[in-house]
């Protein structure tokens, strides 16, 4: 039954899309999928540096619909983050080339950002590198489309969604999570939806900064924290061990 409902439910979002897109999907694509492309071969021409930070951006449906994930990877690659794009639907190919670089002592520190179906992959990335004894500090989430959960693998999780766009759904901590999670609901600004939260600056300033906290990279410009809604109140809700073991690199 649940596995129906997943199935239609992806159904119903690629006939949203399809909508969203005026029914000209190979249009979208033409104008779109190039400079997607290129920041996906610019950014992974070489392989990534064994203990550097490797941002990795998944793009939703059709690779049309989530260029923000472009624009963040180029606004990191001009700090000095090292950032590459993705199509969702590569994810368990990256965790298996990451997993192999780590086994052979080059192994970088992974941070995962997805929009959409690419915030749920982000999300099951992160546990398949977890199967892998591989530690992820942070992960970002755009929107997501379906609750899922973070796995102990994973120090901090940050999920930006709106819970009332028809799409985004909440993420909550998985079996033996122990960092810290923070659910950010846009409910209220309007200027948001499910297409275009990938887009949003003042978001993407937020994500960077995340980012930088773990070191590396060049200052980022100041931005005001997005401000949340419904349920999480007037801050994001984040739920986290106490500071010593938070920390910590979590038990895999």
């Amino acid at each position: 039954m649940m596995r129906f409902l997943r199935i239609s439910r992806s159904l119903s979002f690629a006939c949203a899309a399809l909508f969203l897109a005026g029914g000209n999907l190979q249009a979208v694509a033409q104008t779109q999928a190039p400079a997607a492309a290129k920041t996906s071969a610019k950014s992974s021409s070489n392989e990534p540096r064994a203990g550097a930070t490797h941002v990795y951006l998944l793009r939703g449906l059709f690779n049309v619909f989530s260029t923000g994930m472009d624009d963040l990877a180029e606004k990191l690659n001009r700090r000095g983050i090292r950032a590459s794009v993705y199509n969702h639907t590569e994810h368990y190919g990256l965790v298996q080339a990451i997993a192999a670089r780590h086994r052979a002592g080059r192994g970088e520190r992974v941070i995962i950002v997805g929009h959409s179906l690419g915030a749920n992959d982000a999300v099951r990335m992160a546990a398949l590198l977890g199967q892998h004894k591989i530690h992820v500090p942070l992960v970002i989430t755009y929107d997501p489309t379906v609750t899922i959960s973070v796995p102990r693998n994973v120090s901090r999780l940050v999920n930006f969604y709106q819970s009332n766009n028809g799409w985004g759904a909440r993420v909550v901590p998985g079996s033996g999570f122990q960092g810290s999670l923070s659910n950010i609901d846009l409910a209220r600004d309007s200027d948001l939806g499910h297409v275009s939260i990938d887009k949003s600056n003042k978001l993407h300033m937020q994500s960077i900064g995340y980012i930088q906290s773990l070191g590396g990279g060049r200052p980022a410009a100041e931005s005001k924290p997005a401000a949340s809604s419904g349920e999480d109140g007037a801050a994001p809700v984040t739920s986290q061990a106490p500071a010593s073991s938070a920390a910590s690199r979590p038990p895999l």
